[in-house]
């Protein structure tokens, strides 16, 4: 595979699953109303995970952009502090802005004046690289799409077909 092969696939994966319903649809239409109720048997509600996928998604992508970047506290800084957003608002803008951070790495990734191979510049080791940023959240969005996808049919508001 060349590497503009490479970029091309990665970037699609980011956008759209190959494989599923993949992120965006797993958030499409899911109302603010549902987003803080956690059904039993479930660890997490829906604002829970999608701010924890956009506070990820956004550290990742500064990573791999700032050469001043500071990580987040774990686990404190990659968690909501509520199980429920403040507002609708919120939720929207959450929702709104992890969309936003997967597509900023997806653009990443096919910017041709990024070495995709290249050490990040602020990364201690070698291997952290803008491949590995990019394959790191493709893996976490597919995981927590997942969950959500689950969470919604427990509560419901899964569209069936």
């Amino acid at each position: 595979m060349s590497e503009d092969e490479l970029r091309s696939t990665l970037s699609k994966l980011l956008r759209q699953s190959q494989a599923g319903a993949g992120l965006s649809r797993a958030v499409e239409g899911l109302p603010a109303t549902f987003a803080g109720r956690c059904p039993e048997g479930f660890r997490h509600t829906a604002w829970e995970l999608v701010e924890h996928l956009r506070l990820a998604a956004e550290d990742l992508v500064s990573y791999c952009r700032d050469a001043d970047y500071e990580k987040l506290p774990w686990p404190e800084g990659y968690w909501p502090e509520t199980a429920e957003p403040p507002s609708e608002r919120s939720w929207q803008e959450s929702v709104r802005a992890l969309l936003d951070a997967t597509e900023s790495m997806a653009a990443i990734v096919e910017d041709p004046e990024n070495d995709v191979y290249a050490q990040l510049p602020s990364a201690e080791k070698s291997h952290h690289h803008t491949l590995r940023a990019a394959l790191i959240l493709l893996d976490h969005n597919g995981y927590h799409a997942g969950q959500l996808i689950d969470l919604r049919i427990a509560l419901g508001i899964w569209p069936s077909g």
